[in-house]
């Protein structure tokens, strides 16, 4: 199927009202283009067995587009470097966050007095922390409404505004967590990574 000039209007003013002007400093720039490349591998794995469409959202309107090929959707990619929205397929309207085990360890730092912890799965808006050697009912407390670092490949943290949490285990607590823009599309790309990675797409 071969979208209407209407449909490409439509959809390249989404994208531009969303577009960061300015020119990428060099390290930015090699990451879309990873984030580019790794998408592209993504999509190829999956293209034989799934039917893909496309959403376009602005303030007062959503449109849906049945794509029959892929030829569309990289023109667009084309133009958009960001990286997906992974979730989870689900029955319910709203699925949830695709949540994956890291590959390399991810650290969750509340402050420089507690020692940081390993998370053992991570999403876009939340994940699991590993407490040991402390019981994760006794720490609870310590962890909400707290700005937490995370610590992903990078030494330079991302920083999450942690705003609900419960004890998963007598070792792990569950945390969600929100993020600014520009440090969220970090996560994205490292669940992006980390994903191609576990299917063997590297």
């Amino acid at each position: 199927m071969k979208l209407t000039k209407e449909e490409l209007q439509f959809i390249n003013r989404t994208l531009a009202g969303n577009r960061v002007t300015g020119s990428l400093l060099p390290e930015a720039r090699d990451q879309k283009q990873q984030t580019h490349s790794e998408i592209k591998k993504l999509l190829a794995s999956i293209s034989n067995s799934s039917q893909f469409s496309l959403v376009a959202k602005n303030a007062n309107e959503q449109v849906e587009f049945p794509l029959s090929d892929l030829s569309a959707l990289m023109e667009i990619l084309d133009n958009n470097l960001e990286a997906p929205n992974i979730v989870e397929a689900a029955n319910s309207s709203a699925p949830r966050s695709w949540r994956t085990c890291p590959s390399t360890p991810v650290r969750f730092r509340l402050s420089p007095q507690m020692m940081p912890f390993n998370m053992v799965s991570i999403s876009q808006s939340g994940g699991l922390i590993n407490t040991f050697p402390y019981q994760a009912s006794a720490i609870q407390i310590n962890v909400i409404s707290r700005i937490a670092k995370l610590y992903l490949a990078d030494p330079i943290p991302l920083f999450a505004n942690v705003h609900s949490i419960k004890v998963a285990s007598p070792l792990e607590l569950a945390v969600s967590f929100a993020m600014n823009k520009t440090d969220n599309e970090k996560l994205k790309a490292f669940i992006l990574h980390n994903y191609i990675q576990r299917k063997g797409l590297d």
